[in-house]
């Protein structure tokens, strides 16, 4: 159905209806609105249609079952009144059995419309139909589609998700709910699908409903509910004939209290199938018919002769659920079972876990085979007696779920199982089993799409990009990247870009304007392009012509226009303020046409459509990239000032705009910090002026200028640049005082340095450098005298300070002239003839002024821009431009009033008073305050006054709005307190409110006047006669019978005076005095506290506040001030005012003739020649901004890299710190207990619990950090050992875990005497030249198997440790300062870098097959105390010199007992000869102390552990330049430096930042917690 003169056919072949376009209230034809949709149709047709085709199955022989309460049961479960009309009744003596293929019928549709559901509180009104169970199969697909399309107008769906799961008995915890609906709402609302559902109101269908009722606020979820009608509660309700329907044909249902049997409908479902099939009974045709619907769906909506994606997810459920999973595995939809859910849900876990995969030779072939196992088939059969035990059938569903389960194994590749504990989200598991359904290389656009769709790069990777067997065409890449950019998927721009898509053949011209017109419709790129297009086309003669056709314009449909890449360059015009002329605007592009800057245009693009991750990634790839950051910065500032205008109130959308502005502002400061301190001075000044033909010949300077990049103009190489130009050509080192005197004296300029005999400034600065040229080579390049007067009176400094000095005589003159008026102000004369004679400083006075004006042209004129307009608009910009306008307009009237004042001697002193003389000089005064105000411009260049200057533009705002609120109390209170105080007052209106306003203004500044109020009102409620005539014979000279003749009234001469007795002549009777003055005190006491407190206050800490930001920002502000006066006097002409008049004099006409006798061809030449010339600079410079992206791009992954490491170390901390807390309050309720102990048996510390509060206190306040490597599970995987995992709170071996009893190991292999059992040990104890004492503290024996001192770790036995219990090892760490080449020590952070000797040796890494070499430190393990560390010194002289007679001890090594562990080969040994024996016996002498307690390793088991005595020795020359030589059993011997981590073996790297504390050097690792 369409709005409008639509036509929708009855049936599939029957007769059309016309459908008008007005709604109507009723079933007679009028149009009604769909709740589901905007699109409108008939009732009539509707009903119709539905009567015609679609049917529902009835029972027509009535075969009484059983005897119901009020009528008898037919075996079809309805009652006999519940049968149709005319039914069959048979008898019960007759022996026919009831079928339902005989005795049931089609008959016509009474049940459909919309639903109202009267007890849930929802504003969800789903459709529903009762549908026969025949119309499932494929023969009525034009129907449902019919229905689907036109009907129910519902959106193609992107993907159909079948939700199967526990109804009754179902039982999931809220953790698996809350995944599960956050997990499905991801998927629905990322492709737009459609959810399957049983409809009804319990288990997992009411999980469903719930979700989609909280997201239907924000978006429409389409949720089908497949229910089944004899089942349904209250279903009769649901009956046409039963109800009475209104105009949107909705019925009204309830849901409360099914009884047993049926069931409610889920009321957040948007729609339901009532599949009846003429029964109640739970015969399943419901899931037949939801199978076959399923199917319809994805066949009706399939694209391009691909079916729709659909899918089945499984969370929960019971047989039913088993026997559903099975029939959309034999349709090839893929099936994504929740694990740990319960029930079905993991007996299919189960089963597809414990399949085992088989060859089987099959019709020539080898075939893939997943079957169970005889042990496993038991398992589940005893799952499946569990599961169904006590039910209906239970034997029965036992053994067809078994079998059905066989076949779910055999589908094990289409099933994904999800577990809980992952870390991929649900929706990421329905991708993935959605890709790998897929599966065939033809399909990997479609998998592609539906993975950018979804937003899962990880998946593209692995189970496309990964897959090398397809290769994407370069059309096949365009498409994606088309799709990608449209659906703001950064990802999957960055993979394509990674995978080859070439992103110039991408970008023609056609996909630029196409992809433009994609652009998002919220966002404010596209509401401007559109807007700059219907301007554009309401301008052309075809919509003039169009518009006024005869009653054809209103009738036919709006259609948006198209935007064109000539929009899109208007809009970039306007955006940098008509500076900037796109080459969009010069040429027409042909749709093939590619462009040589793609990367910098889909910035641009990706700036206009709001998407600031997508336009950084192309601004890392861009040509030209400061450029580009510059402009996207002012694009969202632009954007920002739109949606303000626009008053969207959208604080998100402000804040992600500004953001973005100055992210890449900043980006681009750091680009240009990366060239300044990486490249000559040379390099960045060439950045900065090379003309950029991506941006319309512009340099990245006028860039900067153009788009008012605060940040980017206060950058130090933007200032130097700016210094060089404010400069010149004259010496940097030349003071500023100097240049002054010389412009004053002009024989000084002859004496100064200068960088160059030549005019061009910005080429003198990249030949040399003059502060380091030497003086003879300084007076060999100072140019001649004339050329010295040039260069010093055309620099930008000099401009600067005679245009001071010559305004300053200006001023001077000025006031001059208006502090002598030449006029008797003692007689009040008019002045003679001569006094109005214009002098000699009128004369200056106006050809200064004159002066200003061609600078003002000359200013509009040279706006970069073509438009007049433009122009303009960017002149009225700046303040002091305003301020020079008005000055001069002023200043002209008022001269041309002066030169036109008449001299005659006529009246006196009113000839003067109203003459133009005197209008004449109060607007010079105005006009000198306007050049007093300009003047301040001056000082914006001083670092100290300028920013100051700024805070006063920023008071001004705000004193604007606080005056407005000043006003509104202030003329509340005037008004009230003058009508108060002068009830009688015969007074103007205008005098009434300046006198009203004056005193309440004045009532501010503590002018109160309290004694006049009082006295005012006294006198205001006398006789009103006796007040007037007062009054008037106070302010005019009038006689009484003047007074009585003009106002009809009869004046006395009588006052207002008090009585001898005090009391108030005329008004001793009356209060209204008294009232009126209370009642203004009152008034003048509220408005007093209100404004000079509140509002006073207020006023100063807005100033407060404005004070701060500006304080904060004030190098900014100076800079960017700064340059714009910079940038104003370089372009003003040498000559000063009003000297400069001779300039335009003879400039203007040079440069009219010039540009009159100018040809086109030599126009077009000179451009030419520019960009030839520039070419090579232009190509240096991206070529440097390249190199300097890369720079930045690995720092900042650097400093990425580092933020994840502190937030990792902060996580550490405040671990840490709960840890503590927790051990304090445990500690603290230890001790409660030993005290409540201590009562009980009389005695503090002892009794009969003594000794047992006294062990469990000492376990209690040990350490809380616990091991963490020596719980590492694959430590031992290659002897097939795996740890036991523990859980982090019951390492401890106080807490009881039960059921504990994890694998032993004891490596027989290793060289040792030691006993095989452990009770032959004794423990904590020095005994038989072994020291078995624990480093840490003593250890417990169980059963004579010592303990881990630091808990459990998952595995008994001794592992492949020499020794029970403690094995204790000594640790050498050898240290240098790191002196390169020259021999001075590295500094890093003002610390010096140390070396450690480190050795390498081959082994594997845990859970790993491949060999591997890492970095230890020397040890060796002891049995005894060494106090002379023999026996480090030896390890170091063996191991990393191999030296002869040095073995560290007879002992073998830890990291050889390692390697036999692993591997049967040993390196052969070799000696050398010991030498130089007493320098490491100095070297020896000054060893310090690392660390000396437990270690944590990967092979610590519960029985032995590692435990280390660490020393540290700095070696100094000439053994820390001593060649190193690897012993016998190590692999290699290095030294490495400590300027950055050393990725240790084990746990060995904080004992490194040990030594690094102890030498007080560099530390790498600061910020680590030790272990």
């Amino acid at each position: 159905a369409r709005v409008g003169s639509t036509r929708a056919r009855v049936g599939a072949t029957g007769p059309v209806m016309e459908l008008s376009n007005a709604k109507g209230t009723g079933e007679d034809g009028s149009l009604v609105s769909n709740g589901n949709s905007n699109t409108l149709y008939s009732n009539s047709s509707y009903e119709q249609w539905i009567k015609k085709e679609i049917k529902v199955r009835e029972c027509c022989v009535f075969i009484k079952k059983t005897d119901g309460q009020l009528e008898p049961i037919c075996f079809c479960g309805n009652v006999r009144s519940a049968h149709v009309e005319g039914i069959q009744i048979v008898s019960s003596n007759e022996n026919e059995k009831w079928e339902r293929a005989a005795h049931t019928t089609l008959t016509e549709c009474n049940a459909f419309g919309r639903i109202n559901f009267l007890d849930e509180d929802t504003t969800v009104q789903p459709e529903y139909l009762r549908i026969a169970s025949d119309y499932g199969d494929s023969a009525n697909i034009l129907r449902m589609d019919r229905l689907l399309r036109e009907f129910w107008c519902l959106n193609p769906p992107g993907l159909l998700i079948s939700v199967i799961g526990g109804n009754k008995s179902f039982s999931v915890s809220g953790d698996i709910c809350q995944m599960f609906q956050h997990g499905l709402m991801n998927a629905v609302k990322s492709t737009n699908g459609w959810i399957i559902t049983s409809g009804q109101d319990e288990g997992v269908t009411k999980i469903v409903g719930d979700i989609v009722g909280r997201s239907t606020m924000t978006s429409k979820i389409y949720t089908v509910g497949v229910a089944r009608w004899g089942r349904t509660w209250n279903n009769e309700m649901l009956l046409r004939k039963n109800q009475k329907l209104n105009h949107d044909r909705l019925v009204d249902y309830s849901s409360l209290d099914p009884r047993d049997g049926t069931y409610s409908l889920e009321p957040n479902h948007s729609h339901f199938f009532l599949v009846d099939d003429g029964t109640t009974d739970d015969t399943g045709v419901e899931i037949k018919f939801r199978l076959e619907l399923e199917f319809l769906i994805t066949k009706i909506y399939e694209k391009d002769g691909v079916r729709l994606p659909m899918i089945t997810i499984m969370l929960e459920g019971g047989y039913q659920s088993i026997e559903m999973a099975l029939n959309s595995l034999r349709t090839g939809q893929p099936l994504v079972i929740i694990k740990g859910s319960g029930r079905a849900a993991d007996i299919i876990c189960y089963a597809c876990e414990a399949a085992v995969a088989r060859e089987d030779y099959e019709e020539g072939k080898f075939v893939q085979k997943h079957i169970i196992p005889d042990d496993a088939k038991k398992d589940l059969h005893d799952m499946l007696e569990v599961c169904f035990s006590g039910r209906k059938n239970g034997k029965e569903k036992v053994k067809n779920s078994l079998k059905m389960l066989l076949e779910i194994a055999s589908y094990k590749k289409s099933i994904t199982i999800y577990k809980i504990d992952g870390s991929d989200p649900l929706d990421f598991a329905i991708l993935s089993s959605l890709m790998k359904s897929i599966g065939e290389n033809a399909a990997k656009m479609r998998q592609m799409r539906l993975a950018i769709t979804w937003g899962h790069a990880k998946i593209a990777r692995q189970f496309i990009f990964s897959q090398k067997l397809y290769k994407f065409s370069a059309d096949e890449l365009n498409q994606l990247m088309f799709f990608s950019i449209t659906k703001q998927r950064t990802d999957f721009v960055k993979l394509l870009i990674d995978y080859g898509c070439d992103l110039k053949q991408f970008l023609t011209a056609e996909t630029l304007e196409r992809l433009y017109n994609s652009l998002n419709k919220k966002s404010g790129g596209y509401r401007l392009l559109m807007e700059k297009a219907n301007r554009k086309r309401q301008k052309s003669r075809y919509d003039t012509l169009r518009n006024v056709e005869d009653g054809l314009e209103a009738d036919r449909p709006k259609v948006p226009h198209r935007i064109e890449l000539s929009d899109v360059g208007s809009l970039l015009g306007r955006i940098m303020q008509g500076s900037y002329t796109s080459f969009f605007n010069k040429k027409k592009h042909e749709k093939t046409a590619t462009f040589d800057n793609p990367f910098d245009l889909m910035t641009i693009y990706c700036c206009l459509d709001n998407c600031p991750d997508m336009a950084l990634l192309f601004w890392e790839k861009s040509r030209t990239p400061m450029a580009t950051g510059i402009i996207a910065h002012r694009i969202y500032n632009f954007l920002d000032l739109m949606e303000a205008k626009w008053a969207r109130m959208d604080e998100e959308m402000t804040e992600q705009l500004e953001n973005a502005a100055r992210q890449f502002e900043m980006l681009s400061c750091s680009l240009m910090t990366m060239c300044y301190h990486n490249y000559e001075k040379k390099e960045w000044v060439n950045i900065l002026e090379v003309k950029m033909v991506d941006w319309g010949y512009l340099s990245l300077f006028e860039v900067a200028q153009i788009t008012n990049a605060k940040f980017f103009l206060s950058h130090a190489a933007y200032q130097s640049y700016l210094t060089d130009i404010w400069m010149g050509d004259i010496h940097q080192s030349t003071p500023f005082f100097l240049l002054a005197l010389a412009a004053i004296l002009p024989p000084l300029p002859v004496f100064l340095n200068y960088t160059s005999n030549s005019s061009n400034k910005k080429t003198n600065e990249i030949l040399r450098d003059a502060n380091v040229a030497d003086k003879n080579d300084m007076k060999r390049k100072q140019p001649n005298v004339l050329k010295r007067f040039q260069l010093f009176y055309t620099s930008p400094a000099v401009k600067f300070i005679l245009n001071c000095i010559f305004y300053l005589i200006f001023l001077g003159l000025y006031i001059v002239r208006l502090l002598s008026p030449n006029v008797c102000m003692e007689q009040r004369t008019v002045p003679t003839e001569s006094a109005f004679m214009i002098s000699w400083m009128d004369y200056y006075l106006i050809i200064f002024v004159g002066s200003t004006i061609p600078i003002e042209i000359s200013q509009v004129i040279d706006g970069n821009t073509k438009s007049i307009l433009k122009k303009f608009k960017i002149y009225f910009k700046q303040l002091y431009n305003v301020i020079d306008l008005l000055a001069i307009i002023i200043f002209m009237i008022a001269f041309t009033i002066k030169i036109t004042i008449p001299c005659e001697d006529t009246e006196r002193y009113k000839l003067w008073k109203f003459s133009n003389y005197h209008v004449y000089r109060m607007l010079a005064s105005m006009c000198f305050i306007l050049y007093s105000i300009r003047f301040i411009q001056i000082f914006e260049i001083n670092a100290k006054i300028g920013p100051k200057i700024f805070m006063l533009k920023r008071m001004a705002v705000d004193l604007f709005f606080f005056l407005f609120l000043l006003g509104v109390f202030t003329f509340s209170y005037c008004v009230a307190s003058e009508a108060l105080l002068y009830p009688f007052h015969v007074r103007s209106v205008n005098k009434t409110i300046f006198a009203a306003f004056r005193r309440s203004y004045f009532n501010v500044f503590g002018d109160l006047n309290i004694d006049g109020m009082s006295h005012k009102l006294v006198q205001g409620h006398c006789n009103r006669e006796t007040y007037l005539y007062t009054e008037f014979r106070e302010h005019q000279d009038y006689p009484l019978s003047k007074m009585n003749a003009t106002h009809g009234a009869s004046f006395t001469e009588a006052k207002c005076e008090e009585t001898d007795d005090g009391a108030i002549d005329w008004v001793e009777n009356t209060i209204v005095g008294l009232t009126n003055y209370y009642i203004c005190f009152f008034l003048l006491c509220v408005y007093v506290l209100t404004v000079n407190i509140m509002l006073i206050n207020l006023l100063i800490a807005i100033f407060s506040n404005t004070y701060s930001d500006s304080k904060a920002k004030s190098g900014i502000i100076y800079k960017t001030q700064r340059a714009s006066v910079i940038m104003e006097f370089e372009e003003r002409p040498w000559l000063p005012n009003p000297i400069s008049l001779i300039y335009f004099f003879f400039m203007v006409p040079y440069k009219v003739l010039r540009r009159c006798c100018r040809g086109k061809n030599n126009s077009g030449s000179i451009r030419d020649r520019r960009k030839n010339n520039d070419n090579k600079e232009a190509r240096r410079a991206q070529l440097i901004e390249a190199e300097c992206m890369v720079l930045l791009l690995r720092k900042r992954q650097i400093e990425s890299q580092n933020g994840l490491q502190i937030i990792e170390l902060q996580n550490k901390k405040i671990k840490a710190e709960v840890e503590k807390i927790a051990a304090e309050l445990k500690s603290i309720t230890l001790k409660q207990h030993k005290e409540t102990l201590s009562v009980v048996t009389g005695k503090r510390g002892g009794g009969l619990f003594g000794n047992t509060v006294t062990q469990a206190m000492h376990v209690l306040t040990a350490p809380a950090t616990k091991h963490k490597l020596s719980l590492t599970r694959d430590a031992y995987r290659n002897v097939g050992i795996i740890r036991v995992e523990v859980p982090p709170d019951f390492i401890d071996w106080d807490t009881q875990l039960e059921f504990y009893d994890p694998p032993e190991y004891t490596d027989e292999s290793v060289d040792t005497d030691e006993s095989v059992f452990p009770d032959q040990v004794k423990f904590n104890s020095d005994a038989n030249d072994v020291n078995r004492i624990s480093y840490y503290r003593s250890y417990q024996v169980d059963s004579g198997d010592p303990l881990n001192v630091r808990g459990r770790t998952g595995l008994k036995g001794r592992g492949i440790f020499r020794r029970w219990g403690p094995n204790h090892f000594a640790v050498t760490i050898i240290t240098r300062w790191y002196r390169p080449g020259t021999g001075n020590s590295v500094f890093v952070r003002n610390k010096p870098v140390l070396e450690v000797l480190l050795v390498q040796e081959e082994d594997e890494l845990p859970g790993k097959d491949q060999k591997t070499k890492f970095y230890h430190l020397p040890k060796v393990p002891i049995d005894r105390e060494d106090p002379t560390r023999t026996v480090n010194k030896n390890t170091i002289k063996y191991q990393c010199y191999n030296l002869k007679h040095a073995s560290p001890t007879p002992s073998s090594d830890l990291q050889e007992v390692v390697r036999k562990f692993k591997s049967s080969k040993t390196p052969a040994s070799a000696q050398k000869t010991i030498d130089n024996e007493h320098l490491f016996d100095e070297a020896f002498k000054s060893w310090n102390s690392v660390y000396r307690g437990y270690f944590d390793d990967i092979y610590n088991t519960d029985n032995a552990w590692m435990e280390v005595d660490a020393i540290s020795v700095n070696f100094e020359n000439p053994l820390a330049s001593r060649p190193l030589e690897k012993g016998p059993k190590i692999s290699e011997v290095s030294w490495q430096k400590l300027d950055s981590k050393v990725v240790m073996r084990n746990n060995e790297s904080w004992l490194l930042k040990r030594v690094c504390q102890i030498n007080r050097a560099y530390n790498p690792y600061a910020g680590e917690s030790l272990l």
